[in-house]
């Protein structure tokens, strides 16, 4: 039986897959950099607990080597990365959103780890023509920023995960995810988002998903500035530089794959991009507003000071 394949682009790949990424927009067929297939993974390394979570499960992890990273959420799904150029599925669930939602969360950063990008557990958006990343730990708020931002016109370039590129000729830059920002019902309430555009994230969670595409930017921009979102504090947000030498220890935190990933020549490399990224753009830990109306003041002052 003939498979059918759907194209799409994000993080400036061509992506063929076998299985439909609702987030994504789809695009006409054509040479594909990365590939998605249906397939049995055969039981390999012993897998080990991660810090990763999605709907409530625990995921594992394991390597051959550095060209086969597994990444498995018992008992829905499973994934297999390959030298960064093919992801398998292992799978029997059927419901699309989420098959689309594990696929496109560290599964897919396996692979955009494998091509060398330096990758972040946060969000990012451009102003003025320039990149500014949001990381922190989970409930730090960096979907939430990032939404305010989008309602303020400012272009979202990815949420959850950043990919930055990093080259020795030119500063770091960031790479476009796709047009997507989940955020929690109470942030949709209180950002007044349109829920007539938005989509329940997965049934019974009340965690929903804007697909605005009129304001995601599809070009690569340059990183400009990387933010530390901390707890939110009564006072107004005062803005901490973290000096240079503290960026990589800093960083390092915010990895978002397993962190057993980070050892010998990769945990070097990742070093590496830090010290590059602390060496052309600053890097400040800033408190979260307090609410919802002093967050808007915070986007418009960023505005203004990029």
């Amino acid at each position: 039986m003939e498979v059918r394949l759907y194209f799409y682009k994000a993080y400036g790949l061509i992506i063929s897959s076998e299985i439909p990424l609702p987030p994504l927009v789809s695009i006409e067929p054509t040479t594909a950099d990365v590939f998605i297939r249906r397939g049995s993974i055969p039981v390999g390394p012993t897998l080990v607990s991660t810090k990763a979570y999605r709907a409530g499960l625990n995921a594992r992890f394991a390597q051959e080597g550095t060209g086969r990273l597994l990444l498995e959420w018992a008992p829905i799904i499973s994934f297999l990365a390959i030298n960064g150029e093919e992801l398998i599925v292992d799978t029997n669930y059927s419901d699309e959103d989420t098959v689309a939602l594990f696929t496109l969360s560290e599964a897919i950063g396996l692979l955009l780890f494998q091509r060398g990008y330096f990758l972040l557990h946060g969000s990012a958006v451009q102003v003025n023509g320039k990149g500014v990343v949001f990381v922190g730990v989970p409930g730090a708020g960096k979907s939430t920023t990032v939404a305010a931002f989008a309602q303020k016109e400012c272009k979202v370039i990815s949420d959850d995960m950043v990919c930055i590129q990093i080259n020795k000729q030119e500063k770091p830059s960031l790479i476009p995810a796709f047009s997507q920002i989940k955020v929690w019902e109470n942030s949709v309430d209180g950002l007044q988002l349109p829920k007539e555009r938005l989509t329940n994230v997965r049934e019974g969670v009340n965690k929903f998903s804007w697909h605005n595409s009129a304001f995601f930017e599809e070009d690569i921009v340059p990183l400009a500035q990387v933010f530390v979102l901390m707890p939110s504090s009564d006072s107004n947000a005062a803005i901490e530089p973290v000096p240079m030498s503290q960026v990589p220890v800093e960083l390092i935190g915010y990895f978002p794959l397993p962190d057993s990933l980070l050892n010998g020549l990769w945990l070097k490399e990742f070093f590496e991009k830090s010290v590059a990224v602390a060496q052309s753009v600053p890097t400040a830990k800033l408190s979260r507003p307090p609410n919802f109306s002093t967050l808007y003041e915070f986007v418009e002052h960023i505005k203004t000071m990029t």
